[in-house]
């Protein structure tokens, strides 16, 4: 005689052992997401490892927002583009549209970013400024 379940996600009642409908559609739907999110693909393409390890050399590991605005000198760990990927997708491997941060100072610009248009504008112009600002340092030395 078999032994029967119920589905922990809609209650249906099923063969033990087996995997419900419901769930099947499920994990469908949510590989059908990623294969459809070009940001999330992106993230996992050749281009942006090439984009991302240029920017890490070029910064020479640092963190060139604490090194400038705090005064520390820390090495990074995200490289964060500073005009959105969302709002900018061409520039999307562009070295000048980057900037290597520690997770940290990731976080405090983001949360910048997303208080108002006037604040995001700010940050994306010192932003800006520090790459050029770093970009005159190294081309002198």
């Amino acid at each position: 005689m078999p032994i029967y379940k119920r589905c922990s996600r809609c209650g249906k009642r099923i063969l033990a052992g087996t995997i419900c409908g419901c769930q099947k559609r499920r994990y469908r739907e949510e590989d059908k997401y990623t294969k459809d999110d070009k940001y999330k693909l992106f993230y996992k393409s050749r281009s942006w490892n090439r984009a991302r390890d240029i920017a890490i050399d070029f910064y020479g590991g640092l963190d060139i927002y604490s090194l400038y605005i705090l005064g520390r000198m820390e090495y990074g760990q995200t490289v964060h583009h500073i005009v959105p990927l969302k709002e900018c997708w061409e520039r999307r491997t562009d070295v000048s549209n980057l900037i290597y941060l520690t997770e940290s100072n990731h976080q405090i610009i983001h949360n910048i970013m997303i208080q108002g248009e006037t604040q995001k504008q700010e940050v994306l112009s010192l932003l800006f400024s520090l790459v050029e600002r770093y970009r005159k340092e190294m081309s002198q030395e």
